[in-house]
Order: structure tokens, then C-alpha cells, then sequence
């Protein structure tokens, strides 16, 4: 693989990182429960507070699925990878994110 190729997985590993962090706010967004019900999306968001190395580290097993089902995608597709690996990436996520909140609520 060229260096064009390894920025090229680099950005979209990335970009996968926020849409999954973005599938699980999702239900937060779209339901509201009791503390953010009058919120605004951007309040939601902001009231989160940042996420800390810690926290992002303790994501590993995620960041591993994830580079495994990247490097099976850029192989054996050969068209749109990048839309479709994003996309399937999102749609796993959101899934996981209703079912997990739909128990809670």
C-alpha cells in the first residue's frame, strides 16, 4: 500500500470512531429522556462534556472490530468502500444504540 492509501484508512478509521460515538448519542437526541427533555440537540451535546483519554481508551475492543471489518472492506470491495464501510459502520452502531436504550427506558 502507497502512503496515499495509509492516510486514506487512517481518516476514515477516524471517521469511523465519531460515528459510532455519534450512533450512540443518537437515541439521547431523539428521545429525550427526563434530564434533557427541553434541551435543544446542541445542549445535549455540550452537556456531555468532552470525552477524556481514559474514556477513549477504554473503547479498545470497538477500535479492533473496527479496523478488522475496515481491512476486509478496503479487500474485497472494490467500489464506493469508503460510503458503504461508513455507512454500515452507522447502521451497526445506531442498532446496538436503540436496542441498549430501549431497555433502559
Amino acid at each position: 500500500m502507497s502512503r496515499t492509501d495509509w492516510i486514506k484508512h487512517a481518516l476514515v478509521f477516524v471517521a469511523a470512531v465519531v460515528l459510532v460515538w455519534f450512533s450512540g448519542v443518537l437515541p439521547i437526541l431523539m428521545l429525550k429522556p427526563a434530564p434533557y427533555a427541553s434541551s435543544t440537540p446542541m445542549e445535549i451535546i455540550a452537556s456531555m462534556g468532552a470525552p477524556t483519554f481514559d474514556g477513549i481508551v477504554r473503547g479498545w475492543p470497538i477500535y479492533i472490530a473496527i479496523a478488522i471489518v475496515q481491512a476486509l472492506t478496503f479487500q474485497y470491495l472494490r467500489k464506493f468502500t469508503t460510503p458503504l464501510f461508513l455507512a454500515g459502520v452507522f447502521a451497526l452502531g445506531s442498532l446496538l444504540a436503540w436496542r441498549y436504550w430501549t431497555q433502559v427506558i
